[in-house]
């Protein structure tokens, strides 16, 4: 491997570890969050991106919500 391979790989982890820190700061702020801003930041999102927040918002939901029979 040539040292620029190298560094590209390396690049490649830390991008990683960046955008798996960026996220988990994300979910600590959701998180942090009461029920009153909860809904609204999902009501700000079903109306900022109405074609395709919706359908994301249902999968998560299906994800975590209980099977009923």
């Amino acid at each position: 491997m040539t040292e620029p391979d190298i560094h590209e790989a390396g690049s490649d982890t830390r991008g990683t570890r960046t955008h798996e820190t960026e996220a988990e700061l994300r979910l600590s702020r959701v998180q942090a969050l009461n029920g009153s801003d909860l809904v609204s930041v999902v009501t700000y999102l079903l109306a900022k991106h109405p074609d395709t927040f919706p359908a994301m918002l249902d999968d998560a939901l299906s994800a975590v919500s209980p099977k009923r029979d």
